[in-house]
């Protein structure tokens, strides 16, 4: 009995990664596409994971203000608590802040107490470095567990996927590969994971995600679909806001609106 039971409390707590499988998707609903809840025409969203890290902000946000496009980041609380200041330089350029939790960890590995912690340290984290409210999570891997997949409802955060991928975390990717895998079978309104961070990846991979940054956008426009954040398109309506008020307008950008690596060649 006690067997059984301990088997029955296991398979429930897993059962929220089916959310990243295709015959599961039904059951546990993410959102993978702006489009899915009415998001205006032509709109994808353009969404990085894993960072924020000292050396690479810089140059994503300097790339996104040349191409006038706003993204969504979703931060890891212990790289935030590792570099607060380049956080804080991703709100201060307009940009959203979502939550990838605050260990890099696939949620399969934790148990609920520890999902729940870490959920919670990510949100105190994050909001008490940037002042932004955080709207959206995306787990590492784009695994959840009962546990996260609760946790995240309970703290009114709206649980992402994605759609379409550069899997750039890979050794052998290239600016070139990373934009066919982006631009191959792209419809209107996909979400858009790529990476700005290394820390849980292959050595430089985030200069060559910064190398086809430019080629990916040039195309998405020259197709007809403007890239932009998760916010402007949630099931509110309400713009992107942080805690003091400010919004993604500050730096003049495009306001439009917008899914990680247990080991090398795996989902991020």
């Amino acid at each position: 009995m006690a067997s059984a039971t301990a088997a029955a409390l296991a398979v429930g707590h897993a059962l929220p990664a089916l959310a990243a499988v295709p015959g599961g998707r039904s059951i546990f609903r993410t959102t993978r596409r702006v489009g899915d809840r009415g998001g205006a025409p032509g709109r994808v969203g353009l969404t990085f994971d894993d960072g924020p890290e000292t050396d690479a902000v810089d140059g994503f946000l300097e790339a996104l203000r040349e191409l006038d496009v706003v993204a969504t980041f979703f931060v890891v609380g212990e790289q935030v608590r590792r570099s607060p200041d380049a956080a804080r330089r991703i709100v201060e350029a307009g940009h959203e802040i979502a939550c990838h939790g605050y260990r890099h960890l696939n949620h399969l590995r934790l148990t609920p107490p520890a999902t729940i912690r870490d959920l919670r340290a990510a949100r105190d984290t994050i909001t008490g470095e940037t002042g932004a409210e955080i709207r959206h999570f995306r787990p590492p891997y784009g695994v959840f567990n009962a546990a996260s997949w609760v946790t995240a409802a309970r703290l009114g955060w709206e649980r992402v996927l994605w759609a379409r991928w550069g899997r750039d975390w890979e050794e052998d990717a290239t600016p070139e590969l990373i934009r066919r895998r982006v631009m191959s079978g792209l419809r209107d309104g996909d979400i858009i994971l790529l990476h700005d961070a290394e820390a849980y990846s292959s050595s430089g991979s985030w200069r060559r995600t910064l190398g086809a940054l430019e080629p990916i956008v040039s195309e998405l426009r020259g197709r007809g679909f403007e890239p932009g954040p998760l916010g402007l398109v949630s099931p509110n309506g309400h713009p992107l806001r942080t805690t003091n008020g400010a919004g993604p307008s500050a730096n003049g950008g495009r306001l439009a609106g917008g899914g990680g690596h247990e080991a090398k060649g795996t989902p991020r």
